[in-house]
C-alpha cells in the first residue's frame, strides 16, 4: 500500500472519526443516498405484487369465474412454495438484482397473459408460473436491506416495504367492490406496469459493488460501516458453504421462527381470504361487508407506522419480540369476540374482527429479525428459504378450514384462527424468556474470562 493509499483509507475510515462532525454528516448523506436510491425500488415493487395478487379476487366479480370456469381459492403458493430453494440456490450463485428484474419481467409477462387465458388449465399453468417468479421477492429483498444497510437501520425499512404491502392490499380489497373495469382490462394494466417496473428495477437495482450511482469512496465507506453487521458476504456468486447449511439446522431459532411462522400464517391465510364473508356473517350487507374491512386495514398499517417510528426513535433497541408479544394480546381478545359473542351481538364481534389486525406487526417483525439475526450468506439463504416455506404452507393450509358447509358463521376457521394465535403468543414468550437466559449466561461466561 503507497501513501496515497494509507491517507485515503484514514481519511474514510469511520472508526478512526468516530465522534466527529464530519463523520456523521459524511455518513448521513450517505444513507439518505441509499434511503433515495434502494427504497423505492424495493417499496414500489412490492406494491406492485400484491397488486397482481389480488388481481384474481379482483376479476372473480368481473365474471372470470364464469369466463374461465374458476372454481374455489385457487392461488399459486404451492409453487411459491416449490420454488423457495431453487431460488435460495440461484440468488446466492448469480447476481442477485438481476434475477429479482428478470422475474418481476417474468411475472408481468404472466399477469398480461392472464388477460388472453379462457378456461381453467390456462389459468392455472400461468398462475403457477407467476408463483415460482413471485417467490424471490421476499427472500430477496431481506438480502437486499442486508447488503445497504447496519443492523440497526434494517428494522425501518422493511416495515416500510410491509406497510406499502399492506396499504395496496386493502386499497385493493376495497376496490373490488367498486371498479368498473372487466377483469381482462385489470391484468393488462397491471401486467404491463409490473412488465415496465421490471426493466427499471434491470437498471437501477443492485448490490454495493454492481450499483454506478455510489462513487469509490462512498462505496468504501459503505463497506466499513457494514462491518459491525458481522453477518459474512452479501455478493453473489458465493458458493454454497455445507457446514452453513448444517449449522442452520441445528440453530433452534430457525425451528423458532418456522413453527411461529406456519402459525401465524395458518391464521392470516384463513382471515385474509375470508374476511369479507366473516363480516357479513355478523349481519352486514354484502355491500357493506367490503367498506367495513378498511378499519381493519387502517388499524395494521398505523400499527406499522407507530413500529418504525419507535424504531426510528431507538434504531438500538432489540424490541422485536417484546412488541410481537403484545401485538398478539388484542388479536386472540379480538379473535374470542368474534367466535364466542351472539349473533345479536354483530358490532361487539366486528370491534373482535377490527382489534385482530395487529397480528401482522408480530409476523413482518420477525421476519426482519431474521435477516439481522442470521449470520452467513448460505445460512442466510436457507433459513429464509425455510421460512418462506413456512410461510406458504401456512396460506395453503389456513382457508382450508373455512369449509362451506360451516358458512355462514365459519366457527371450526375462527376457533383454528384462535388456537393459531394462542400458540403464535406462547411460543412468542418462549422465545423470550429463551433468548433472555442466554443473554445472561453468555454475560456470566464473559465475566468469568474477564
Amino acid at each position: 500500500m503507497d501513501d496515497k493509499d494509507l491517507i485515503d483509507t484514514v481519511r474514510i475510515d469511520p472508526a478512526l472519526e468516530e465522534g466527529s462532525a464530519e463523520a456523521k454528516e459524511r455518513d448521513r448523506k450517505l444513507l439518505w443516498k441509499i434511503d433515495l436510491h434502494v427504497m423505492p425500488l424495493l417499496m414500489i415493487t412490492y406494491g406492485i405484487q400484491y397488486s397482481d395478487k389480488i388481481s384474481l379476487s379482483s376479476g372473480a366479480i368481473f365474471d372470470l369465474r364464469q369466463d374461465t370456469h374458476l372454481v374455489g381459492n385457487q392461488y399459486p403458493y404451492l409453487c411459491y412454495l416449490i420454488g423457495e430453494f431453487p431460488v435460495a440456490y440461484f440468488m446466492q450463485r448469480f447476481r442477485i438484482d438481476r434475477i429479482l428484474a428478470y422475474c418481476v419481467i417474468v411475472w408481468g409477462i404472466c399477469v398480461l397473459c392472464l388477460a388472453a387465458c379462457n378456461n381453467l388449465r390456462d389459468l392455472m399453468i400461468v398462475r403457477a408460473i407467476l408463483g415460482l417468479a413471485e417467490s424471490t421477492v421476499s427472500p430477496g429483498f431481506l438480502i437486499i436491506v442486508t447488503a445497504w444497510y447496519k443492523r440497526e437501520e434494517q428494522t425501518v425499512r422493511i416495515m416500510l416495504f410491509f406497510w406499502v404491502l399492506m396499504c395496496c392490499y386493502g386499497i385493493g380489497k376495497a376496490a373490488t367492490g367498486n371498479s368498473l373495469q372487466p377483469w381482462r382490462a385489470i391484468n393488462v394494466f397491471l401486467g404491463a406496469l409490473s412488465l415496465l417496473w421490471g426493466f427499471v428495477m434491470a437498471w437501477n437495482l443492485g448490490t454495493p459493488a454492481h450499483v454506478k450511482w455510489l462513487t469509490d469512496e462512498e462505496r468504501e465507506l459503505l463497506r466499513l460501516r457494514l462491518l459491525s453487521n458481522k453477518d459474512g458476504e452479501h455478493e453473489s456468486g458465493v458458493k454454497v458453504k455445507w457446514n452453513q447449511v448444517w449449522e442452520c439446522f441445528r440453530d433452534p431459532q430457525i425451528y423458532f421462527q418456522f413453527v411461529f411462522m406456519l402459525l401465524i400464517c395458518t391464521a392470516s391465510g384463513g382471515i385474509t381470504s375470508f374476511s369479507a364473508l366473516i363480516v357479513n356473517s355478523f349481519g352486514f350487507p354484502a355491500a357493506e361487508s367490503l367498506a367495513l374491512q378498511l378499519p381493519w386495514y387502517f388499524l395494521q398499517t398505523s400499527f406499522i407506522i407507530a413500529i418504525i417510528l419507535i424504531y426510528r426513535r431507538y434504531p438500538h433497541k432489540n424490541w422485536s419480540l417484546l412488541i410481537s408479544i403484545f401485538a398478539m394480546l388484542p388479536a386472540i381478545i379480538g379473535i374470542f369476540l368474534e367466535g364466542l359473542l351472539p349473533k345479536s351481538m354483530k358490532w361487539g364481534r366486528l370491534i373482535g374482527f377490527w382489534i385482530t389486525g395487529p397480528y401482522v406487526i408480530s409476523q413482518f417483525l420477525l421476519m426482519s429479525t431474521l435477516a439481522q439475526n442470521v449470520a452467513g450468506r448460505t445460512k442466510k439463504s436457507v433459513a429464509q428459504a425455510l421460512t418462506f416455506i413456512s410461510y406458504c404452507l401456512g396460506f395453503l393450509i389456513g382457508p382450508q378450514f373455512f369449509w362451506a358447509s360451516s358458512a355462514p358463521d365459519y366457527k371450526p376457521g375462527l376457533y383454528t384462527t384462535a388456537a393459531c394465535f394462542v400458540l403464535v403468543e406462547m411460543i412468542l414468550i418462549c422465545w423470550f424468556f429463551g433468548r433472555e437466559l442466554r443473554t445472561k449466561r453468555e454475560t456470566v461466561l464473559s465475566g468469568k474470562r474477564g
